[in-house]
């Protein structure tokens, strides 16, 4: 059995959320690989953080590697070490991630990043539960469960031979996909409010609330880096705002410059019933980015009713 799960740093009730929630109970009861999908600043390694400290190996180390910010010649050393001697400037014998992770858990993040050599011998040490050191002539045995993230499409680049098959199919044993910002928009005041506290405690400041003008810009705001972009703009505006409301004045530029979208839909006279429907459910559907559910919230009815209607109205999804 695992550890109690705890949550308290992954933020969220919403319902693309609570799946998260869900998948990653399930994930820490396994012994299986995990392949995290999400954009960047989706908070990724907190759920593989999450997952590790859940499971079994709870006890055991939690390493992380980001592929992406090393270059292709120094994963190899990053992951599996060095002998003494091995290349110029390798004076002393090194552990790599796969050492340091014996026992416990190792978070790969940006796999897609990797290069196809370092592919080879990856799905290797995995499948053997051993490697050997750059330069090294011994075989050296761990015992490791791999997490990995990912914000690009793997399968795409399987199909484009970027990225190896047989490691793809290693890696995704179970497979969480995290819900972008946009997507979970009935969190951002609740993530707002706790970086607000979070700040409040590091800069000694005692800001109480967000205007109403500057929640309405963050709900309606795309958030292209999600929830770090996020909570990078609370910091900011904790640090600039003098009084004890954050107003729309402290916000970046970008929000200040930017109106909120414009999501009225303006009807001629004599617009039939159905097709006033039809546009009213194509452009729901557009703003929910295809999720059904959400869009069926939204318009006050059941899903299985909004499947009839698309059906009915010829809309195609």
């Amino acid at each position: 059995m695992g550890g109690t799960l705890s949550m308290k740093e992954i933020i969220g009730k919403s319902e693309p959320m609570m799946e998260v929630f869900k998948m990653i109970r399930l994930a820490a009861e396994t012994d299986l690989s995990v392949m995290i999908i999400g954009e960047s600043g989706t908070g990724k390694e907190l759920v593989a953080r999450a997952i590790h400290n859940a499971s079994i190996r709870r006890k055991g180390p939690f390493i992380p590697v980001n592929i992406g910010a090393l270059t292709p010649d120094l994963v190899s050393n990053e992951l599996f070490g060095h002998e003494r001697g091995a290349f110029t400037g390798a004076h002393a014998q090194t552990s790599g991630a796969f050492e340091r992770a014996d026992g416990g858990t190792l978070f790969l993040d940006e796999i897609g990043t990797m290069d196809q050599k370092t592919q080879v011998t990856l799905l290797r040490a995995i499948e053997d539960k051993a490697f050997y050191r750059v330069g090294g002539k011994d075989l050296i045995h761990v015992e490791v469960r791999i997490l990995c993230a990912t914000n690009e499409d793997l399968q795409a680049a399987v199909q484009k031979e970027t990225f190896r098959k047989d490691l793809y199919f290693r890696l995704e044993g179970f497979i969480i996909r995290l819900p972008s910002l946009q997507e979970r928009k009935e969190d951002i005041p609740l993530l707002a409010r706790e970086f607000l506290h979070e700040y409040n405690e590091k800069y000694k400041k005692n800001i109480t609330e967000f205007s109403t003008e500057a929640l309405d810009l963050f709900v309606n705001y795309p958030w292209p880096g999600n929830v770090r972009e996020l909570k990078n703009v609370i910091q900011r505006a904790v640090l600039l705002t003098p009084r004890n409301v954050i107003i729309p004045e402290y916000l970046p530029r970008r929000f200040q410059q930017k109106s909120v979208p414009n999501n009225k839909i303006v009807f001629d006279v004599g617009t039939s019933l159905g097709d006033a429907e039809k546009t009213l459910i194509i452009r729901t559907l557009k703003d929910r980015k295809g999720n059904k559910t959400a869009t069926a919230k939204i318009l006050g009815i059941s899903r299985r009713s909004l499947y009839n209607k698309i059906q009915q109205l010829n809309i195609k999804v």
